[in-house]
């Protein structure tokens, strides 16, 4: 019997037809000889919005580097001769007064990165720029609006969303606008949301997912202000060889869940570009599945050997072995990034994470003995947890101290968690559900959806004791702080001779994490405010949560 895709039937489409050929011929050829922006086209301004969740100790480059959706998007329409800017507000005390007064500087076309944890923000923003210019079109992209387009569209003021991957979509967007031909083009353009004349939502068939990753350009990271400030652009990135997943787990949304990798040629081209152009020293591979396919891992790793890097990837335990690891380990991987998510039997079963303690330990042993540290990624609060797996996860943890992140079960949009979490009433609206995540900071104080239906402090306790169980993140050195960074939880225990023999004694006793400030505003979004009395009551009593504490001056 077939499998059942769990996600949206549309995001597993090809694009593979003549108008996308064409796009994806034009972006190939203008990555090789880009066009010369031209002053008569539209000026399109793409705003990165903030997140606020917190990375752990030597992990908080992640939260400043340039990544691979916004740069791409940029890039392609650099390429192509449209006056580009990328507007950053992911750390700026009040990012929507800076974006909105970025954008009205010079925008004719706004562009918007959705996140799971950015709708508040995101539908704010839209709103100031609808109300003093109104003739700015507004286009969304991103995980966001992907997963719950028509939510996404009723309830903002986006004009046009980019469901799945966007290069191509954004470029037939935009040269159909420069010529003023929307009106007629829009209900033929593949893959998006848009208004019609009488303000109705209309769905145009999906575009799918681009065949051929080589058309993809090499990223313009000048793109991104990082590059005008004093101190340039940091030298770690997030980037790809990749995109999709062959697993299909309940609790992760992806956007393209076929998988679709690069050539080794041209991953080693798109390396060269960034060590020679930007001087990248450590690269975040963020592909799903790094290591999925033992042959293409192998080659993968040949390529970027050459080229004198460090880097972290993520992968599945089921995907290691003596020959990937020594691969890995010789082509400078710093630390593999595991989802372990639980080491529950049951828990993993309804997770469908493929996965089980005896392969989580096997591939904890290959990659200690290959001489890599081995990152353990933890959820707390799944479905079927019980207070024995969940301790199990603590032992594990503190064991081997080995934890690089844990966090509460969030129900992403998009996925069979949300789903349940919809039909089971623990999310009283979608809006309020969308509002109530971009409170969420990755620390244990976080409010959470208890769907587990284990005690709140029973969650809590293990949490924090997981978290105590940090290791070090592979950035100890990270020179680009912001001005604006809050850091959180200091812990004078060093864990492991491992750790202290990386990272130095006292290596987190000033912060355990590091994050953006909250926006102002996110104490309305706390569950108490957005949820359900009796859901507030099991997950958010016990301690208030950084949003909370924004309403009373903490």
């Amino acid at each position: 019997m077939a499998r059942k895709l769990s996600l949206a039937l549309e995001l597993y489409a090809d694009a593979n037809g003549g108008v996308d050929h064409r796009y994806i011929e034009q972006m190939r050829n203008q990555d090789t000889e880009p066009v010369p922006t031209d002053p008569t086209l539209p000026r399109f301004t793409l705003i990165v919005g903030p997140s606020p969740f917190t990375m752990p100790r030597g992990w908080e480059f992640f939260l400043t580097s340039p990544y691979e959706g916004a740069t791409y998007i940029s890039t392609v329409l650099h390429n192509a001769g449209y006056p580009v800017r990328i507007i950053d507000v992911r750390y700026t005390p009040n990012p929507l007064q800076a974006a909105y007064e970025q954008i009205i500087e010079g925008t004719d076309v706004l562009g918007i990165c959705t996140f799971e944890d950015n709708f508040p923000f995101c539908r704010t923003l839209m709103a100031m720029v609808r109300e003093t210019h109104p003739d700015i079109p507004i286009i969304c992209g991103g995980s966001l609006v992907t997963s719950v387009p028509s939510i996404f569209m009723s309830a903002t003021d986006c004009d046009i969303a980019v469901i799945s991957e966007g290069e191509i979509t954004i470029l037939e967007l935009m040269e159909s606008y420069s010529r003023g031909s929307w009106k007629l083009d829009l209900p033929t353009i593949k893959g998006i949301c848009y208004r019609d004349e009488k303000g109705n939502t209309r769905r145009t068939p999906p575009r799918g997912q681009m065949m051929d990753l080589d058309a993809l350009p090499r990223m313009r990271l000048d793109l991104w202000p990082q590059s005008r400030s004093p101190l340039g652009m940091q030298p770690q990135v997030i980037s790809s060889y990749s995109r999709g997943c062959k697993m299909d787990c309940s609790f992760c949304y992806r956007t393209t869940p076929q998988v679709r990798a690069k050539s080794p040629e041209k991953m080693d081209r798109d390396l060269d570009w960034l060590k020679t152009q930007y001087g990248v020293d450590f690269c975040f591979f963020v592909d799903l599945t790094f290591s999925s396919h033992r042959g293409q891992t192998l080659e993968m790793c040949d390529v970027i050997s050459q080229h004198d890097l460090r880097w972290t990837c993520l992968t599945r335990c089921a995907d290691m072995d003596v020959p990937r690891i020594n691969a890995m380990r010789d082509a400078g991987a710093d630390i593999i990034l595991y989802g372990v998510e639980s080491l529950g039997r049951e828990v993993l079963r309804e997770a469908r994470k493929g996965s089980s303690e005896n392969l989580t330990v096997r591939a904890m042993r290959t990659t200690f003995d290959g001489g890599v540290r081995f990152g353990s990624l933890l959820i707390v609060g799944l479905p079927n947890e019980t207070e024995e797996s969940l301790s199990d996860m603590v032992q594990f943890a503190e064991q081997y101290n080995h934890v690089t992140r844990v966090k509460y079960l969030s129900a992403m949009p998009g996925t069979t968690v949300y789903q349940d979490a919809v039909r089971n009433k623990m999310i009283r609206t979608e809006i309020d559900h969308l509002n109530w995540l971009s409170v969420e900071q990755a620390l244990h104080e976080d409010e959470f959806l208890n769907v587990s239906g284990l005690p709140e402090q029973v969650c809590r306790d293990a949490y924090k004791r997981v978290y105590d169980a940090y290791q070090p993140g592979p950035v100890m050195d990270f020179k680009h702080w912001p001005e604006h960074f809050q850091y959180f939880h200091p812990q004078p225990a060093d864990g492991t001779e491992r750790s202290t023999s990386y990272a130095g004694t006292r290596w987190r006793a000033e912060w355990s994490s590091a994050a953006a400030p909250l926006v102002p505003g996110s104490e309305r979004y706390t569950l108490d405010k957005v949820a359900d009395p009796e859901v507030a009551a099991v997950g958010s009593t016990l301690m208030d949560c950084g949003a909370k504490k924004l309403s009373v001056g903490v």
